[in-house]
């Protein structure tokens, strides 16, 4: 099986080389847990290191802040975007708020356009949570569908963030979301004592022989790095 590296340190040893192509991961985590850190990690990777151009479609901030936020990792967005290497879309409010056949058809269109401008061969979506939270379960399954078939159509390999809890992590409730996904991956923080620690742990990840422990995991002033050592709680 070919695979797609994430160039983060440490997690591409986890996973024995990397992401299966063009497969579709769900990363969950609270609040806090680094999820759009990761998404953005996996996005430049891809960029800087393989020359795979990357889309990243967000609702969590403006694209002029997340510039400015993650320049301080030494991620240039701004470059990346003047080099084809990168586009950020941000829905508009009438695709946020509302549900029309016309707004998914819209943000399909958009995503298929971008996706055939800079050849992009990677995806991420911050987050799913955020995009769905007005919807009913039938909206937002249907909203899922429609990502779904686009992704099966496109030749990226893509991450879907969502929002979660530590108490539906325990219990294995993944959410909608994991229908349309073929791997999982969860990031932790949690107290221990005094402070407060990070693990990241591969629950699922179809066709790939992955680590089954839990590993520690830091947010460092150059992004994600995962250990060796396994978490402890």
């Amino acid at each position: 099986m070919e695979k797609i590296p994430s160039g983060i340190d440490g997690l591409d040893d986890l996973l024995n080389g990397g992401f299966p192509k063009n497969r579709t991961i769900l990363l969950l985590g609270a609040t806090g847990t680094g999820k759009s850190t990761f998404g953005v990690q996996f996005l430049v990777n891809g960029a800087l290191k393989y020359k795979q151009p990357g889309i990243l479609i967000t609702l969590e901030e403006a694209y002029e802040d997340m510039c400015e936020n993650y320049y301080s990792y030494g991620w240039d967005l701004k470059d990346l975007f003047e080099k084809n290497l990168l586009r950020v879309y941000t829905p508009p409010p009438a695709l946020q708020m509302e549900e029309t056949e016309h707004d998914l058809f819209l943000l399909v269109d958009v995503i298929q356009r971008m996706a055939e401008e800079i050849n992009a061969k990677r995806i991420v979506f911050d987050s799913l949570s955020s995009f769905s939270v007005t919807f009913t379960n039938f909206q937002h399954r249907k909203r899922l569908l429609a990502l779904s078939h686009l992704l099966n159509e496109l030749d990226c390999t893509s991450l879907i963030l969502a929002e979660t809890t530590e108490d539906k992590i325990a219990s294995s409730n993944y959410g909608e979301e994991a229908y349309i996904s073929q791997g999982i991956i969860v990031l932790h923080y949690e107290r221990l004592a005094s402070s407060r620690h990070r693990g990241i742990e591969i629950r699922k990840m179809r066709g790939v022989s992955h680590s089954q422990k839990i590993k520690e995991m830091e947010i460092t002033e150059k992004g994600i790095k995962v250990f060796s050592q396994d978490y402890i709680r």
